[in-house]
């Protein structure tokens, strides 16, 4: 591990502002090291430990979208079967990833982050060697506990690097979600084509191994974890059974029917039992998912926009490989081999790390709230794009590369916001919370869109469904700007 040097008790700005006391959310400087934190000499190999570690995660989101019909052909499975693949990771991560946040908050966040990272190696390693779709299933289940390590690694960021450096980390550990899912389409494309699907996990646990070393290198514990608490067992059941019935309604509703008892059931019942856990937690002394998080500033508001920031992208993951590997005869397929169609998604994988990298400096030029605001309206331009020139494989190309520009300032604006409204002390639980609320995001993108797309063979302009698509994305992305806006007034307040 590297040399580190341990301080003092000093101040933390960006824990709940004050108008005259601490700089305003927004500020480039965020939150400095809390009370006795051990800071780390080698900030640059902190943060290249912290972002690669995220990298597995996003990675393996959706390492696997393009190897779908191959999994399904080999092991047997139905296109439905095959789909809670990625429905799996998805909904195991919107469950653990307030519960795995909320132990790194009491036990630590580093002693946390290296187990979740031996768990997601080993789950990552049998979903390789799956000899059936129930195995890989439960591999894929227990993977969704990397989720974890976006909300552990912002903590330990915000713990152990100089306030000077936090700016640019979060950029850099924010903009590997993108980066990783908008890369993941593009090798898992290559990798299926030329291997197998099996080298898709065996790439990913690869990287994990990778990001387990560099973060027991190189990373130092950050703050001692707090005083041992009961484990919130009902909050935890509560936050299962809401979220798994609220996503199961809505990546199910085309083939239960929307207006079927079963889809009806679980989704009010999802829904009930998210009100039930918000009573019981506000009455619980360590909630698993603490939603008094919400009375530090904007945090509601700020929860609203990461929902855009999740979904948004997903229309394109879920839609792009289709419209580009369709054949042209169907009237709205460009006839794409799957190699090909990866390529023309990389550029918007890599706008997607420039839009993070870019975050700090516009934060730093402006405010998080006109941060917030380019993200959603670089997003808004370029699905409108797409869904005005769907045809036009240059335009897909050009527009989706807008598009991952300004996805890419919003991963990291998104990490950066909640970050600077939320008490040192709570980071993980806030960043936790905001991880949820993202996943749903993508985990309804899916469902939605394929509602869509599924009409693509019955209407008399076969790429209008796409377009729909698209104009869906464009919509949710302008539901972000008006949020936006209203971030850009209360950080003007706050000043």
């Amino acid at each position: 591990m590297s040399a580190s040097t341990t301080t003092g008790p000093t101040p933390t700005p960006g824990a709940t502002p004050a108008p005259a006391a601490t700089p305003a959310p927004g500020a480039a400087a965020i939150a400095g090291p809390t009370p006795t934190t051990t800071v780390a000499r080698r900030p640059g190999l902190v943060t290249l430990a912290l972002a690669v570690t995220v990298l597995a995660y996003s990675l393996a989101q959706t390492l696997v979208v393009p190897a779908l019909p191959t999994i399904g052909v080999e092991l047997g499975a139905s296109a439905q079967g095959t789909g809670w693949i990625l429905t799996a990771f998805l909904l195991a991560g919107a469950v653990l990833a307030p519960v795995v946040g909320n132990l790194g908050d009491r036990l630590g966040h580093r002693r946390v982050l290296v187990g979740t990272l031996v768990v997601f190696a080993v789950a990552t390693t049998v979903a390789a060697l799956a000899p059936n779709l129930g195995v890989l299933l439960v591999a894929r289940v227990v993977q969704g506990a990397s989720t974890a390590t976006f909300p552990l690694s912002l903590a330990l960021a915000r713990q152990v690097l100089p306030a000077e450096r936090q700016g640019s980390a979060f950029g850099w550990i924010a903009g590997m979600i993108g980066l990783g899912a908008g890369a993941a389409l593009v090798v898992g494309g290559v990798v299926v084509e030329e291997l197998s699907w099996r080298w898709l996990f065996a790439l990913g646990t690869a990287v994990v191994l990778v990001a387990l070393v560099l973060v027991l290198a190189y990373v130092p514990r950050g703050t001692a974890p707090g005083v041992a608490r009961r484990t919130d067992w009902p909050g935890i059941v509560l936050l299962s059974g809401g979220l798994v019935g609220i996503l199961l309604a809505v990546s199910q509703g085309r083939s239960w029917g929307w207006d079927s008892p079963a889809t009806l059931g679980v989704g009010i019942g999802g829904v009930v039992l998210l009100v039930v856990l918000t009573l019981v937690e506000l009455r619980t002394a360590a909630p698993v998912v603490d939603v008094r998080t919400f009375r530090h500033g904007p945090l509601v508001l700020i929860s609203l926009l990461t929902v855009a920031v999740g979904f948004v992208p997903y229309v394109c993951y879920v839609a792009l490989p289709v419209l580009l590997q369709s054949p042209s005869a169907t009237g709205f397929g460009h006839g794409m081999s799957v190699t090909a169609s990866a390529l023309a998604l990389l550029p918007s994988a890599v706008m997607v790390f420039l839009g993070g990298r870019l975050t700090p400096v516009l934060v730093a030029r402006t405010s998080t709230g006109v941060a917030a605001l380019a993200a959603s309206g670089v997003m808004a331009v370029g699905a409108a794009g797409l869904a005005l020139w769907p045809a036009s494989t240059w335009a897909v190309v050009l527009w989706f590369g807008v598009l991952g520009l300004g996805n890419g300032i919003g991963y990291a604006i998104c990490a950066q916001l909640v970050v600077s409204w939320s008490p040192a002390a709570e980071t993980g639980a806030a960043i936790g919370l905001n991880s949820v609320v993202r996943t749903v995001g993508s985990a309804a993108a899916a469902p939605v869109i394929n509602a869509l797309l599924v009409s693509a063979a019955s209407v008399s302009n076969p790429s209008a469904p796409f377009s729909d698509a698209f104009w869906t994305a464009t919509a949710v992305s302008v539901v972000g700007v008006l949020v936006s806006i209203a971030l850009v007034g209360r950080s003007r307040r706050s000043a």
